[in-house]
């Protein structure tokens, strides 16, 4: 018997309510992957004599070549922001910015048209609090964007909630597009009451209610149609503690719930910042003997290099992990999800030790880039490159946007990558 293939929308309607299956699509469906990105930023930087992949015992590539993803990252190392040195803990939010004072990062800077099809356009995310209030995401206006820190939350958001929290979002929305009018409506009939200063400043704040008008209709949209269905296998804790103690458990929950909502193409644009954790960390079941900071101020002292380094090793093995997943899953175009799926993993605090901002630890990962491990950029290399927005160029343009040029880009990576 011929089998007919599914009526293109009515397989839409449902379409983040399961995998992405290529055998159920029909003949009319694109078979064009979408491409997506995730972008990671550590507020501590990390251990760069372990970090870079020219280095065979690199500490920090391991957990990728257990996972057998080790041939699908370039680390580069040589770029950065080439900005003021000041203060590290102060200027790690530039990571994806370029240190463009009031810019937009990388992920937000795609993410209207990566996401324009799903139900989150991006998702912001932090294994825990943040000390100094700086994550990876920032606007338009270079408003930083509060992130996600309760791996419920985030659950939640893939996979929905009960009933009454429909019936809440419902009240929500509606409220919250009924204070738009109002504000929306005084904002407008100030607009000829006011100088040009305040005037520069209201179309500001019109463009900000503006983004949120969108907003809000993007969730009004999404708010009938079905979530999909957790994977058996994955469960939440059953007590959920956001304490800083529990940064590693949290961020190992953040990495898989990023693998499922890729999975399900609830989000194709995602960023996680790694915070600064205060207190001692629970590593391997056990309760380390000083703080994460403390760790990162090490002095080039053995005992504390290894204990910052099983940190990042942790934080490392979620990554590796979460690119075997999407390994292992086809994508709609034959191919699998880690080919179309951009990994950024960084940090614009190039020494925690020292507070340095000079030569960022940066990785690419998965994409479908020529990886080759490592890159040294630099005038006495190969690639001449300076700029850590050189590589966010490439991978702009990997991603099909027709830009030459973001932040303080003076150049591309694409010899080295494309």
């Amino acid at each position: 018997m011929k089998s007919r293939p599914i009526d293109r929308r009515r397989f839409l309607q449902g379409a983040v309510a399961l995998p992405l299956l290529p055998s159920l699509i029909g003949s009319t469906a694109p078979k064009k992957a979408p491409k997506r990105l995730v972008c990671v930023g550590t507020q501590l930087g990390w251990y760069k004599p372990d970090f870079f992949a020219n280095v065979p015992s690199a500490r920090l590539i391991q957990p990728f070549d257990d996972a057998g993803v080790g041939d699908r990252l370039t680390t580069i190392s040589g770029l950065d922001h080439k900005g003021p040195t000041g203060n590290g803990h102060a200027l790690v939010y530039t990571l994806f910015t370029g240190q463009v004072l009031r810019s937009i990062s990388l992920d937000q800077l795609v993410a209207p048209t990566l996401g324009a099809d799903t139900r989150y356009e991006s998702l912001q995310l932090c294994a825990g609090e943040q000390r100094f209030n700086a994550p990876v995401s920032l606007n338009e206006n270079g408003i930083p964007l509060p992130p996600i820190i309760r791996p419920s939350v985030l659950f939640a958001k893939v996979f929905g909630g009960k009933a009454a929290d429909r019936e809440r979002q419902q009240y929500l929305l509606e409220s919250g597009r009924s204070l738009l009018d109002e504000v929306s409506g005084d904002a407008t009939r100030l607009q000829n009451r006011v100088g040009h200063e305040d005037r520069e400043k209201l179309d500001e704040y019109l463009t900000s209610v503006r983004d949120v008008e969108r907003k809000l209709a993007r969730r009004r949209d999404w708010l009938d149609r079905p979530f999909a269905k957790p994977e058996p296998s994955f469960r939440l804790p059953a007590e959920e503690n956001i304490a800083h103690s529990m940064m590693i458990q949290n961020e190992d929950l953040m990495w898989d719930l990023m693998a499922l909502a890729i999975k399900n193409d609830a989000c194709r644009v995602f960023s996680l910042t790694i915070p600064l954790a205060d207190g001692a960390l629970m590593l391997n079941g056990s309760l380390m003997a000083a703080g994460y900071h403390n760790f990162s101020h090490h002095g080039n002292k053995k005992e504390k290099v290894d204990d910052l380094v099983a940190i990042e090793t942790a934080h490392m093995a979620g990554a590796a992990r979460f690119m075997k997943a999407l390994r292992a899953t086809q994508d709609i175009d034959g191919s699998n999800l880690l080919d179309n799926t951009t990994l950024l993993i960084g940090s614009a605090m190039a020494d925690a030790s020292k507070h340095r901002r000079v030569d960022f630890p940066l990785l690419i990962a998965g994409g479908g880039y020529k990886h080759k491990r490592h890159i040294s950029c630099g005038e006495d290399d190969a690639h001449k490159n300076e700029m850590a927005c050189d590589l966010f160029v490439t991978a702009l343009q990997h991603l099909g946007f027709e830009q030459d040029r973001f932040a303080t880009s003076q150049s591309n990576l694409n010899a080295a990558l494309l």
